[in-house]
């Protein structure tokens, strides 16, 4: 060993790392330590949404005939569909 003489000897040289793994301790059974003595979790709160996940979306903006626009508001409203639902069915039907 080179370096300054520390006054450890050879103690530092017989240190060797654990060979085991740490036991892993459920997140849940920690906090119902925490919680016996006193301790608030501060983990933010996560916001529970109805909506399931989608992919991300861009704006179509169109100016149909009124005419059209009445057929594709119809379709929407008797096959309880949302515009953007709508367009896709349309789509798959067109095979488009």
């Amino acid at each position: 060993m080179s370096g300054k003489n520390l006054g450890f000897g050879d103690k530092l040289a017989n240190i060797t790392p654990d060979t085991e793994e740490p036991a892993r301790i459920p997140d849940a059974r920690i906090d119902e330590v925490g919680e016996r003595h006193g301790f608030v979790a501060r983990e933010p709160i996560q916001k529970l949404t109805r909506r399931k996940p989608s992919e991300p979306s861009a704006n179509l903006n169109i100016r149909p005939p009124i005419t059209t626009f009445n057929r594709f508001l119809i379709f929407c409203e008797q096959n309880r569909m949302s515009y953007p639902e709508a367009l896709k069915e349309l789509m798959d039907r067109a095979g488009v």
